[in-house]
């Protein structure tokens, strides 16, 4: 994390404990995570990789890790790693990593690029998750192998969404760092946004950790108030705006009750301010407005998606806006515009999938020259879906 100017030793004292709150949210995610300099050199290990190698921080950093990685695998670790650090775009590896007690595990290895609110390369994060038993599967059962790379490409989305989720915190939290930084010389304004920074990480590791319970099991849904929900979320999505960015909000649906669940709810929001942040090179606003709708069975063109009451949410940016045809594949896994600023292609489609499960849908309007507006329609709670044709 960058160091800060800070007004005085109380502010300091602020900021700090936000950072070091985020430092524990990445300790205690059960995966292993990395982050690397723009030099190709990692910077940092959470405490599950340090564990699990049984080394310290100090022997990892820079390419010390690669010590651990199995000899035969290790040129082609190096050559997928800078092959794909070179051009600035997303990798998957599996490689034989060696554990504390001398054992070689495999690993399947998702890095995803960082960059700064201005386009600025930063380095790459990654998330490791061991894949051992599907590789050993795989070695002694030949006839298993569309299983396991079924099995494989679900355990590479999952790692591909942690690592993307973590950037997107990573870099909102950031943000708020460098908004502390230029608030140098007020006081009041310094704790105030490490305040907002500490709360971030707070709502930060509920995500993460209601996104992974997820994997686990199934999204739950609840009852929330959704007007709250982004009004509480004001720090980090200001954060992830970054400086150049206006964020605006227009919460005027009441009541604002809606069915869904709160963590990928979170996690969408913060998805598309980023994904606004980066179509605003130039600076311009992202307003996130919130109104109650009804649909009628005649503007239905989605075979999963019913008539009915609704809370429509919408993120909308003055940004450049998207042609036609990117438009056709916007909710594709993987598909990206952003490769030379470091697009996954997953936000999106994560997005989607989180509707859908929650029985509303998602909307995309967008042209050239003139914004995109991202409307998510989520379920009301005073509207089930037996109802919602009556």
């Amino acid at each position: 994390m960058p160091r800060r100017e800070i007004a005085s030793p109380g502010e300091a004292a602020i900021a700090e404990d936000a950072e070091a709150s985020f430092r524990y949210l990445m300790d205690t995610a059960p995966v292993m995570i990395w982050v690397s300099g723009a030099d190709k050199l990692c910077t940092w290990f959470n405490k599950p990789w340090l564990e699990f190698t049984g080394r310290t921080m100090a022997q990892e950093r820079g390419d010390g890790w690669t010590a651990g990685v199995h000899p035969e695998d290790r040129e082609r670790c190096l050559d997928i790693y800078g092959s794909h650090f070179d051009r600035r775009v997303p990798f998957r590896i599996e490689y034989r990593l060696r554990r504390a007690d001398g054992e070689y595990r495999w690993l399947l290895d998702t890095g995803v690029p960082r960059f700064t609110a201005d386009g600025v390369f930063q380095g790459y994060i990654g998330s490791c998750i061991d894949i051992n038993a599907l590789k050993q599967e795989e070695l002694g059962l030949k006839d298993t192998v569309v299983s396991r790379d079924m099995a494989l490409d679900a355990l590479d989305r999952i790692a591909g969404g942690i690592a993307h989720e973590f950037k997107n915190l990573m870099n909102a939290f950031v943000g708020t760092l460098w908004f502390i930084r230029k608030s140098a010389d007020d006081p009041n304004a310094v704790r105030q946004r490490a305040e907002d920074a500490e709360m971030a990480v707070v709502q930060a590791g509920q995500i993460i950790e209601q996104l992974l319970a997820t994997v686990r099991h199934h999204p739950r849904s609840e009852t929330i108030r959704v007007n709250q929900l982004v009004a509480d979320m004001r720090g980090i999505l200001c954060g992830a705006a970054g400086a150049r960015v206006r964020l605006e909000m227009d919460l005027v649906a009441a009541p604002d009750d809606a069915i869904v669940d709160p963590a990928h709810l979170q996690a969408a929001l913060l998805n598309l301010v980023t994904n606004a942040r980066d179509a605003l090179a130039e600076g311009g606003t992202v307003t996130i407005e919130t109104r109650n709708v009804t649909v009628r069975p005649e503007s239905i063109d989605e075979p999963d998606f019913a008539p009915g009451r609704y809370i429509l949410l919408t993120v909308r940016d003055t940004g450049g806006g998207m042609s036609d045809e990117v438009l056709q594949h916007a909710f594709e896994p993987f598909f990206t515009t952003k490769e030379g600023v470091g697009g996954t292609g997953l936000g999106l489609s994560q997005v989607r999938a989180f509707a859908r499960h929650a029985g509303g849908t998602v909307r995309i309007e967008s042209a050239p020259a003139k914004g995109t507006a991202v409307r998510i329609y989520l379920p009301h709670a005073t509207s089930t879906f037996g109802d919602r044709g009556k």
